[in-house]
């Protein structure tokens, strides 16, 4: 199975990453030269949502420097390793706000992890806060017997340029995406397996603050297809399927 510890890992191996570039002003002319710390770092609340699905937000903090953001978010396990953690790379263009409201799908109900919420000041200094949690705790006896709810196929036009032509659909699920498979004239050419305690799918809430949706926003796939199909009139197939074995297929002839 070719499944991505992280869905992240897809956008920056398509050139799709957002880069965050900071837009505070209030610093401006701000010395760092004594500023080694941030004074109060972001906390972070942890909403379990679903069995496997978290809804995590960053708020609160503050430095003397004016700026306190939020950078990333690191999915630690029982034993205290880091297994996941989004986004991967640095954010270029848009706001630090965005990355206050991310998802985290992919956990094994009854299982232990801590989460850390990684926060930076004007100087890049970073403070890393976390909070512990059973998944699905509150919810280990729950059935679901609704099926993925799983748009059509379509292409995209990605990257700074538009250069970069990708697949792109959106899954969502009332406990969590447990496989999603993609087919372009009958031949499987992705794979995606989550609830294994490898892999996990995250992404940000739409944070509209340029009015373009980024494609770290929503719950979204954006998949780069083999070159051989490239030019050619395709029929793309994507299933997916839940926790509970419920199944979803959408289908659709694109020009890829």
């Amino acid at each position: 199975m070719n499944s991505a510890r992280n869905l992240s890992a897809w956008f920056l191996a398509a050139g799709l990453a957002t880069v965050l570039v900071p837009s505070d002003a209030s610093a401006k002319g701000y010395s760092c030269r004594n500023d080694k710390v941030v004074d109060a770092p972001m906390k972070l609340a942890v909403d379990q949502q679903s069995v496997d699905r978290l809804h995590l937000s960053a708020f609160g903090g503050s430095d003397k420097s004016g700026v306190v953001k939020p950078v990333s978010w690191t999915l630690y396990n029982a034993a205290g390793t880091a297994v996941s953690t989004f986004p991967q790379g640095l954010l270029v263009w848009v706001s630090s706000n965005m990355v206050k409201e991310a998802n985290l799908e992919g956990l094994t109900a009854g299982a232990t992890y801590t989460v850390g919420l990684t926060s930076a000041d004007y100087c890049n200094n970073q403070v890393t806060v976390k909070q512990s949690f059973t998944a699905g705790e509150q919810a280990l006896q729950v059935q679901d017997a609704s099926a993925p709810d799983l748009s059509s196929p379509t292409t995209v036009q990605t990257g700074t340029t538009g250069s970069f032509t990708n697949i792109t659909f959106s899954v969502t699920d009332d406990t969590g995406v447990r496989q999603l498979e993609v087919y372009i004239n009958g031949t499987k050419t992705h794979d995606f397996g989550y609830h294994d305690g490898l892999a996990y799918r995250w992404w940000f809430d739409n944070y509209p603050d340029d009015n373009t949706l980024s494609t770290l926003e929503g719950p979204n796939y954006y998949l780069v297809y083999p070159t051989q199909y490239k030019g050619q009139l395709a029929f793309v197939e994507v299933v997916a399927t839940d926790v509970y074995g419920n199944q979803t297929t959408t289908s659709n002839w694109l020009m890829l």
